[in-house]
């Protein structure tokens, strides 16, 4: 980074040995700056305006620590894994992957699922909420490819 682009109360992501640390410039010198780190509030002198990696991105600061943006999230709907849920509690029966996937696509549920094979994030998710969560899923496996919600199942 260029010396001139550094600005006073600016918070900066640096290099220090081979550690890269948050810091806020505190006061400029004649032979570089002076730098609070964020995680050990200790002041460091930086002589090099090499070491200053990037700018952090904040959207304002709570005590000495600052808050990073977060990305506004563009979801609508529901997951692909709650649509699935909702399809399979809906039908009150186990179906095959495709005719989960196809009942979510035509009545809108997850808007996202548009990639070019759904069937096979809808049956990755729901297998590792199985294996994952063992008793507490809300799915069963019924049979090869075929799943159903727990809520629905009859002996």
């Amino acid at each position: 980074m260029k010396a001139k682009n550094i600005i006073l109360n600016a918070i900066y992501h640096l290099t220090l040995g081979r550690n890269e640390v948050q810091g806020e410039v505190v006061e400029a010198t004649d032979k570089g700056w002076n730098v609070r780190l964020l995680a050990s509030d200790k002041v460091v002198k930086v002589n090099n305006a090499d070491r200053f990696v990037r700018k952090a991105r904040t959207i304002a600061t709570t005590g000495d620590a600052p808050v990073k943006a977060r990305r506004q999230s563009t979801r609508e709907g529901m997951s692909a894994l709650d649509a699935a849920h909702k399809v399979l509690v809906d039908i009150g029966t186990a179906l095959t992957v495709r005719q989960i996937t196809e009942v979510i696509i035509d009545k809108g549920y997850c808007p996202n699922l548009n990639g070019s094979t759904p069937q096979l994030t809808i049956s990755s998710a729901i297998q590792r909420e199985i294996t994952g969560k063992d008793e507490h899923s809300r799915f069963y496996k019924a049979g090869k490819g075929l799943f159903g919600a727990v809520e629905c199942w009859t002996e």
